[in-house]
């Protein structure tokens, strides 16, 4: 429960402070930045203590959310919203180690999910109100 508390904090500071920085950057390059740093995240996690091939499979899947930001910032903005949300499947895979075993704290996935559908659906949101995506 408190990674689900800890996740809709996280998720409202984001979705905060992209509104006070929208002065001075767009929310697609903001949203952009976020998934390229999600998509990371894992690959930290899987230097400490895991398996050469856990290692290439984590840094194989943030490079796919790093490009999917890129196509979303450059052509389609909704990509970037819907990268979010499904770096949040990507959590799920990871919760307690049952289908990707990478070695992280036990309260990440279900954490790190909270944050990502919220703020997934927050991007599609602002998105979908821009008339260019």
């Amino acid at each position: 429960m408190t990674e689900t508390i800890s996740g809709i904090i996280v998720a409202l500071a984001i979705i905060i402070l992209t509104r006070l920085l929208s002065g001075y950057f767009t929310a697609k390059l903001l949203a952009a930045t976020i998934l390229v740093a999600i998509g990371f995240i894992y690959v930290g996690f899987s230097l400490q203590n895991n398996s050469f091939a856990l290692i290439i499979l984590e840094i194989a899947v943030a490079l796919f959310f790093y490009f999917m930001a890129i196509i979303g910032y450059t052509r389609n903005s909704y990509l970037i919203g819907y990268g979010i949300i499904l770096h949040g499947v990507w959590d799920i895979f990871h919760h307690k180690g049952v289908l990707i075993g990478t070695h992280l704290p036990s309260y990440w996935p279900s954490f790190c999910l909270v944050v990502d559908i919220i703020d997934g659906l927050y991007f599609l949101i602002i998105f979908k109100g821009q008339k260019k995506h």
